[in-house]
């Protein structure tokens, strides 16, 4: 358990050095992006790890890259806010919650299992933009469904309950 906090802090500390997105001065003012992450239904039994994370690009492969800031849910919450200040400005293409099932690897993407994402008010089924603005704090609410979870609401035989 302990090893699944750590490499998530690693992995938010290293795609925040990694990102050229959160080195020097933005303007007056906090620079950011926040919000609550509302979480509908179970937890599925095999939950290793759900979280909110934010992308350049929306990862296609397992290949793609790590997310640019990263947060993890509290266990078994219903909701969880996330709150991350940035030192520029910057555009980003994906905001999801993310669900990983225990044992998952956390670096492989392709386990990575999409529950919510922020969609483009303009273009709804697409990936809104984030738009990092010198000085402003952004607010996106998300919601994340545990029935888009392979197998979620099934029971042993694989039958809706």
């Amino acid at each position: 358990m302990a090893l699944k906090y750590l490499l998530a802090a690693g992995l938010t500390i290293s795609s925040l050095s990694a990102c050229d997105h959160g080195m020097g001065p933005v303007g007056a003012g906090p620079t950011g992006l926040r919000g609550r992450v509302t979480l509908l239904g179970d937890w599925p039994p095999d939950t290793g790890i759900v979280a909110v994370a934010l992308f350049v690009e929306k990862p296609v492969t397992s290949e793609s890259d790590f997310p640019v800031v990263f947060k993890q849910a509290p266990a078994d919450s219903s909701q969880f806010d996330y709150e991350w200040e940035f030192t520029t400005e910057g555009s980003y293409g994906y905001l999801a919650v993310v669900w990983l099932a225990e044992g998952a690897s956390l670096f492989d993407l392709a386990e990575w299992v999409e529950i919510g994402i922020y969609i483009e008010p303009e273009s709804p089924g697409q990936p809104g933009e984030v738009l990092i603005t010198p000085g402003e704090f952004l607010t996106i609410d998300l919601i994340g469904d545990f029935s888009r979870v392979p197998g979620a609401g099934l029971d042993a035989e694989g039958q809706g309950r």
